[in-house]
C-alpha cells in the first residue's frame, strides 16, 4: 500500500527553518525583470543545496519526479550530504547541510560545490562551457518571546573559471555575497495584528576577459564589474472588520559599476559600461483581502514607487592610449547625447502606480476553483536599458537611454482547476486511484512603454544609424496560456502533462518580440512499488517537446537582431530516471537524459544579450547518478 510505503524509518525533525528573506506583497515590482536574459547565475536556496541540479543553462531541467525522493530524505533529518557525478561533460556536486535547535534558537549551514567540464552535444561536437562554483550559507533564527522571531542569513556564491560560449566574454571571477535579518513579531493588545521588518545586502564583484579562458582574438578586453543593493521594508498586517490588510513601506539604494579596459589594441580604462549609477528607490503598498462569502474571495493592492538614478561618472574620459584609441574617446554624457539627441536628461526621476485585484470562487464541493487576475505592473528601466555606455567599435557599441519611459503591464489572466476522485496529490498518502486533477490558465498583457533592445536605424528619437545596440519604448502586448494535468493512473503509477504556449508582439514596429519560447510541454510516468520494508524504489520517462519558432527578430538590418540563433527548429527528447529510497536515511536516483542523443537548443537564451551572444547547443546523451543521506 502507498499509505504503508509512506511510514519511512523514524528519524530527528528538522529545526525550524529561519526566514531568508522578507515576504513580498501582494504586488511588488522592485524585482520585476526585464523580457528575457538575466544577469547572474540563479541563486541556490538554502534548503535546496543537496538536491539542485548544477548549472546547465541550455538543457531541459529535469523534471520535479527526478528529485522527489532526494528532496524527501533532505529535508527530514538534521543532516544531509549529497554526491552527484554526471557523465556527459565530467559534472560532479558535493554539497551538505546541517540544522539544529538550542533552545529558543535553530542555526543551519550548508555548502555546495559544483565542478563543470566541457560537454559533447547531440551531434558530437565539444562546446566549451564550465566553471567551478563553491556555495556556502549560514542561517539562523531565535525567539525571544512566543510570537516574536528573528533570523539572519548570509551567503557567499563563488564562480571561477567560468566559460561562457555563447558569449563574447567569461567570467575568471564571480563573487556573490547575500546578508539579511528579518524580524517578525505579533503584538498582543494592539491593533496590529503582526508585524515584520528586513534588511537585505547584495553585493557582486566580478572579473571577465575574453582572453584568459578562450584562443586571443583581434580585440581584447577585460570588465570589472561591482553592483551592490541594500534593501529594507517594515510591514503592518491589521485587521478591519472582515478585511485582511497590509501597509508595506520600502526602500533601496542600488550602485552598479562596470569598467572595460582595452588590452588591445588600445591599453587603458576604454569604456564606463556602467558609470557608477546610483539609484534611489521608496515604495509604498496596501494590500487587503476578504472572505465575500463561503466560496468567494478577494485581494486587491495599490503601490506607489519613487526612483531616482543618476550616473556619477557620465562626465568622465576613459583615460585609453594607443592604436584604436580613439573609438573610445567618448563620456558616458556624449554618448548618450550621440544616440539619442541634444544634452539628454541623465538623472531620470519616476512616480510609477501600479495595482491588483485577484477574485477566486471554490465550487461548494471544494473540488473546483476559479480565478481572474487583473493587474497593472509598471517596471522602471534597470541600470543597463538606461546607462550602459559602450563605446569602442560599432560592433561593440551598447547604448543605454536615460530617456526611457518606465515599461507599463497590463495584464488580465483567467483560471481554473479542478479535481475528480478525491485527488490529494500523486503518491500522497491515501490519494485514490483514479484521482485526477487539471488546470489551465490564459492570459493577455498590453504593455505600453515596453522597453526594447534595438539597433540604431534612424528611428524616432534616434539620432543615428549605424546599427549599434540602443534602448526604445514600443508598444507592445503578450500572451499565454498553459495546461497541466495529474492522474493517479493506479496505486503504484502516476502521470503528469504540462502544454504551454506564448505569443509576443512589437505593435509599435509589427514585428515578433524578441526571445518568445515555442509551443512547449512534457510527459511524465512514474511507477513506485515497495521493493522492502522502508525500501521504495521508483522509475519514470519523460518526454519533453519543443515545437519549431519561426516568428523571431533576428535581423539587425529590420529589426534588433536579439534572436541571435534566428529561428529554431522543434525537438523531442526522451528521459529515463529511476531511484530507490531507504526510510528517511538514503535515497539514491539515476538517470539518462537526452536517451536518443538529439541534437536540440533552447530558443530563449537565459544569459544577457549583447552583440556577441551566439547559438549554444545543449548537452547530448548524459548519465547522471546522484545519492542523498540524512540523519
Amino acid at each position: 500500500m502507498l499509505v504503508a510505503m509512506g511510514a519511512l524509518a523514524e528519524s530527528a525533525p528538522a529545526a525550524e527553518p529561519p526566514k531568508l528573506l522578507p515576504d513580498q506583497s501582494f504586488i511588488d515590482t522592485r524585482y520585476m525583470g526585464r523580457h528575457a536574459g538575466q544577469d547572474l547565475p540563479p541563486t541556490i536556496p538554502l534548503t535546496d543545496l543537496p538536491v539542485a541540479e548544477p548549472l546547465m543553462p541550455a538543457k531541459t531541467a529535469w523534471p520535479t519526479e527526478f528529485f522527489a525522493q532526494r528532496r524527501a530524505v533532505a529535508a527530514a533529518g538534521n543532516v544531509a550530504l549529497t554526491g552527484g557525478f554526471q557523465g556527459n561533460g565530467v559534472v560532479s556536486t558535493e554539497a551538505g547541510l546541517a540544522n539544529t535547535e538550542l533552545g529558543d534558537a535553530s542555526l543551519w549551514a550548508g555548502a555546495r560545490h559544483d565542478h563543470v567540464k566541457p560537454y559533447e552535444d547531440g551531434a558530437g561536437q565539444r562546446v566549451n562551457y564550465g566553471y567551478d562554483r563553491i556555495n556556502t550559507q549560514l542561517a539562523a533564527a531565535w525567539r525571544p518571546a512566543p510570537k516574536s522571531r528573528l533570523s539572519g542569513f548570509v551567503m557567499r556564491d563563488a564562480f571561477s573559471h567560468h566559460r561562457i560560449p555563447n558569449y563574447g566574454i567569461d567570467a575568471t571571477r564571480l563573487d556573490r555575497y547575500l546578508a539579511s535579518t528579518v524580524f517578525e513579531h505579533a503584538p498582543t493588545d494592539s491593533a496590529l495584528n503582526r508585524v515584520e521588518a528586513g534588511l537585505v545586502f547584495d553585493a557582486l564583484s566580478y572579473d571577465a576577459d575574453n582572453t584568459s579562458l578562450r584562443d586571443r582574438g583581434s580585440l581584447g578586453l577585460k570588465y570589472n564589474g561591482l553592483w551592490t543593493t541594500a534593501r529594507g521594508l517594515v510591514r503592518g498586517e491589521f485587521a478591519t472588520g472582515s478585511f485582511r490588510n497590509t501597509v508595506t513601506a520600502d526602500f533601496g539604494l542600488l550602485k552598479y559599476n562596470i569598467d572595460i579596459d582595452a588590452l588591445y589594441p588600445a591599453q587603458g580604462q576604454a569604456v564606463h559600461r556602467m558609470p557608477d549609477v546610483q539609484t534611489l528607490q521608496g515604495g509604498l503598498t496596501f494590500a487587503t483581502a476578504t472572505k465575500l462569502s463561503p466560496q468567494d474571495s478577494l485581494s486587491a493592492a495599490l503601490r506607489l514607487d519613487a526612483i531616482h538614478s543618476d550616473p556619477n561618472e557620465r562626465s568622465q574620459l576613459p583615460p585609453v592610449s594607443g592604436s584604436g584609441a580613439s573609438s573610445f574617446q567618448v563620456t558616458p554624457q556624449q554618448l548618450w547625447n550621440r544616440y539619442y539627441g541634444g544634452n539628454v536628461d541623465s538623472n531620470p526621476t519616476n512616480l510609477n502606480v501600479s495595482g491588483r485585484i485577484l477574485v477566486a470562487h471554490d465550487t461548494e464541493d471544494r473540488t473546483g476553483r476559479l480565478h481572474a487576475d487583473l493587474r497593472r505592473a509598471v517596471r522602471s528601466p534597470d541600470a543597463g536599458e538606461r546607462f550602459y555606455a559602450n563605446s569602442g567599435p560599432t560592433a561593440l557599441t551598447q547604448v543605454g537611454n536615460p530617456q526611457l519611459n518606465p515599461e507599463a503591464h497590463h495584464r488580465f489572466e483567467l483560471g481554473a482547476r479542478q479535481d475528480g476522485g478525491g485527488f490529494k496529490g500523486n503518491f500522497a498518502p491515501g490519494n485514490p486511484t483514479g484521482s485526477w486533477r487539471v488546470a489551465v490558465s490564459g492570459y493577455g498583457d498590453r504593455v505600453v512603454d515596453f522597453i526594447t533592445a534595438d539597433r540604431a536605424r534612424g528611428q524616432t528619437g534616434i539620432a543615428r544609424s549605424d546599427g549599434a545596440i540602443i534602448y526604445r519604448n514600443v508598444d507592445a502586448y503578450l500572451a499565454g496560456t498553459a495546461l497541466e494535468a495529474w492522474w493517479q493512473v493506479s496505486e503504484g503509477w502516476g502521470a503528469r502533462a504540462k502544454l504551454s504556449w506564448t505569443r509576443g508582439e512589437n505593435l509599435t514596429d509589427s514585428r515578433p518580440l524578441y526571445q518568445i519560447p515555442p509551443l512547449d510541454g512534457e510527459m511524465v510516468i512514474e511507477h513506485r512499488r515497495e521493493l522492502a520494508p522502508d525500501t521504495v524504489g521508483s522509475a519514470g520517462a519523460r518526454l519533453s517537446f519543443a515545437a519549431s519558432q519561426n516568428r523571431i527578430d533576428a535581423y539587425s538590418s529590420t529589426g534588433s537582431a536579439e534572436d541571435t540563433a534566428g529561428g529554431t527548429a522543434g525537438w523531442a527528447l526522451l528521459d529515463l530516471f529511476a531511484g530507490v529510497a531507504l526510510g528517511e536515511r538514503a535515497a539514491l536516483t539515476a538517470g539518462i537524459a537526452n536517451v536518443l542523443d538529439k541534437h536540440y537548443h533552447l530558443h530563449v537564451n537565459p544569459l544577457p544579450q549583447s552583440p556577441t551572444t551566439k547559438l549554444q547547443w545543449a548537452p547530448g546523451r548524459s548519465a547522471f547518478v546522484q545519492a542523498t543521506v540524512s540523519f
